[in-house]
């Protein structure tokens, strides 16, 4: 693999804006049956982090164990301290704690962005000129925003986005955008206002944001069934029909979170008849008593997919198991693919390695919507 020496780095780097972490959740152990010992028995990932940089670009990072304190991906990132971006052309970038002591880049590489092909509105707007107003949901992830532009005269509007380049993320970005252009006019869902593009590739699209919205109730069975009958009429299966992916406005009823939609000949009878027993009959998310009758050859590539950017990296050797010991946090990610022009910032080692204000809870991206 072609590496260099160094990689120059940059002081202004505290004009960078945290977008987004998603925190490691792969850790290989074996746990001791009848002690509390726990083994670690393969690499665990590194946390990854999209960042705003003050250039009007994206970064995706992926920080390992060691460099911050404690479970930080969970918590306030405001006061963190990154290290200085380094200067040139590249996407995607690894920080660990070098043997010094010092928190510094390990590498970085250019890789390009992947979109979709789902574009069928003529409005595109690049996702790094929305005023970003706050994250919607639960989580910290950088998919969802409630933003502001323009185009829409300073109206509130819903963001979103496929931030980390997995094979399930831009799937699920395609069905829900394909999904809008065959429910466009029907009223079922939030109005479709665009499609959210970087460098030219769509990587997410624009709904309205629909104020005063209520989240619907368990025993609302009735007018969800009638909207999933409708969406099925149309030739669509939802796949999570649960009731916190729906919404209520005034006497309507609509629906979000499009990600596991089928469509034509994929929306089988029996997805048609899970999407009713998952309201029918089970008080709470959707289940399948038997996952391995809905198994397909979309699935079975859904789950095989993994992030381009982050899948080959990982995380430095340390105690993960308690991360007080580290000097700082667990979580991070290295990766090795020949393909990527990796540059090194530290010439003398050899390895590879691999959200802000809430609006409602988070279910899928069940609360879009909900109001403040």
């Amino acid at each position: 693999m072609d590496r260099t020496s160094t990689t120059a780095v940059t002081e202004n780097t505290m004009g960078a804006k945290l977008l987004g972490v998603k925190p490691n959740d792969f850790r290989p152990m074996k746990i001791g049956r009848h002690s509390e010992s726990i083994e670690r028995v393969g690499f665990s990932k590194p946390t990854k982090c999209l960042f705003l940089a003050d250039d009007g670009s994206l970064k995706w990072v992926a920080v390992n164990a060691g460099v911050f304190r404690g479970y930080w991906s969970w918590g306030d990132t405001s006061k963190l301290v990154f290290p200085p971006f380094p200067t040139g052309s590249w996407t995607v970038g690894q920080i660990h704690r070098a043997e010094s002591g010092e928190v510094c880049f390990k590498q970085t590489a250019e890789m390009p962005v992947e979109g979709i092909d789902q574009a069928w509105h003529p409005t595109k707007i690049d996702f790094t000129e929305f005023e970003l107003v706050g994250q919607v949901g639960g989580g910290y992830d950088g998919r969802v925003w409630r933003a502001k532009h323009p185009h829409f005269n300073g109206v509130s509007i819903l963001v979103k986005i496929d931030p980390w380049s997995t094979g399930w993320s831009k799937q699920a970005i395609e069905n829900e955008t394909k999904a809008y252009q065959w429910i466009d006019g029907h009223g079922i869902a939030p109005k479709f206002l665009g499609h959210v593009t970087y460098h030219g590739k769509i990587i997410g699209f624009i709904t309205e944001w629909l104020e005063g919205t209520e989240t619907v109730k368990r025993k609302d069975k009735s007018a969800r069934l009638d909207v999933v009958k409708k969406l099925h009429s149309i030739g669509i299966t939802h796949g999570s029909p649960h009731y916190l992916n729906f919404l209520k406005k005034g006497e309507n009823m609509l629906m979000v979170d499009f990600e596991e939609a089928r469509f034509g000949e994929q929306a089988t009878d029996k997805h048609k008849q899970r999407d009713i027993e998952c309201i029918c009959d089970y008080p709470g998310m959707c289940r399948l008593e038997h996952p391995g009758e809905y198994e397909d050859e979309l699935e079975h590539e859904l789950a095989l997919s993994s992030s381009r950017f982050f899948d080959w990296m990982m995380d430095d050797d340390i105690n993960w198991t308690d991360d007080s010991e580290a000097d700082e946090d667990d979580g991070s990610e290295d990766r090795m693919i020949d393909d990527f022009n990796w540059t090194d910032s530290e010439s003398d080692e050899d390895d590879n390695s691999e959200e802000g204000e809430t609006d409602g809870s988070r279910a899928g991206e069940s609360n879009e919507n909900k109001t403040e």
